[in-house]
């Protein structure tokens, strides 16, 4: 940790860090999840990274009953018997003592306090990979752009590093959290989850209004945007809704391309750890052909697209 570090003291919460991914921009990348999101979409297949917080979340198939995390806990707020492990979440306040003597990992805090140089050091292990492949780093979430002050020493310091940066954002945070990080960042994946603001609100949380506001803003600067269009059938699949994304797009001028995300239900598991609701639990998958005809779609307006996952 270099010295302006130490003396700021600033550090954000990160929920992993992903080595030799390719869906998240050009080339080979390294993916940062950090935690914290102003939205609450019904298909997050990341729950884990909305809360700020270090969080504990509980494996229970992973417990060997040992009851070795019973006497860690100062609240008493694990259950434990024969065929079950749970957390009472009111009486819980995420010590993380039980963590320390669970070598099965039954119990995991999710969420890491780490520092701009920590940060800067994880993604260096993979330079060679990214500079032969033409990759960089990728910041992801949970919402990138929450934290300024942080954000602006770390992009510099991947600058410094010569290392191009990504931003995979919610667009849903104020034009002064951009603004000053324009001229780090490469390019951005932005998601345009609905083009109705009040079922977008219904399905996030939020309305899009600023979400759109700040796609155009991006887009103004001439930095590549990468438009990402989650798939969830029933929900934002109309052609209706398409035919208005699409539209949108088109108002971009530094549109690269539409990335389909087909719905997929692999964050199940984190919901369960977490001991909330998986509200679209059944929902079927989109079939593949289904997705090409949307493809379809997207290209017949001009626009280049790929499905993504």
């Amino acid at each position: 940790m270099n010295r302006d570090d130490q003396a700021s003291g600033l550090k954000r919460n990160v929920v992993s860090i992903t080595r030799m991914t390719v869906h998240n921009g050009p080339g080979i990348r390294t993916l940062i999840l950090v935690k914290g999101c102003p939205l609450h979409c019904l298909w997050c297949s990341t729950p884990e990274s909305q809360k700020p917080e270090p969080e504990l979340a509980v494996f229970p198939a992973k417990c060997i009953h040992c009851g070795d995390c019973l006497t860690r806990c100062p609240q008493n707020a694990i259950k434990l018997n024969e065929d079950s492990l749970s957390i009472d979440r009111k009486s819980c306040n995420g010590c993380g003592k039980c963590v320390a003597v669970c070598y099965a990992e039954a119990l995991k805090i999710i969420g890491r306090l780490m520092s701009v140089e920590e940060l800067v050091d994880e993604v260096k292990k993979d330079i060679l990979f990214i500079r032969k492949s033409g990759g960089g780093v990728t910041i992801s979430g949970g919402e990138p752009l929450l934290e300024t002050e942080f954000n602006l020493k770390l992009y510099r310091r991947f600058k410094e590093e010569g290392i191009n940066i990504g931003v995979d954002s919610s667009g849903h945070v104020p034009w002064g959290n951009i603004e000053p990080l324009l001229g780090y960042i490469d390019f951005f994946l932005l998601d345009i989850k609905h083009m109705d603001p009040e079922k977008h609100k219904i399905l996030t949380g939020v309305s899009n209004e600023l979400i759109l506001r700040n796609a155009r803003s991006i887009a103004d600067q001439n930095i590549p945007i990468y438009s990402r269009l989650p798939i969830i059938p029933g929900y934002n699949d109309s052609e209706e809704n398409l035919r208005s994304t699409c539209q949108f797009a088109l108002t971009l001028s530094s549109l690269v391309e539409v990335n389909l995300l087909p719905l997929h239900h692999l964050g199940k598991a984190r919901y369960e750890s977490l001991d909330r609701v998986y509200h679209i639990d059944g929902l079927p998958l989109i079939d593949q052909s289904v997705l090409e005809n949307i493809m379809k779609l997207v290209n017949s307006y001009g626009l280049k697209c790929v499905i993504v996952g």
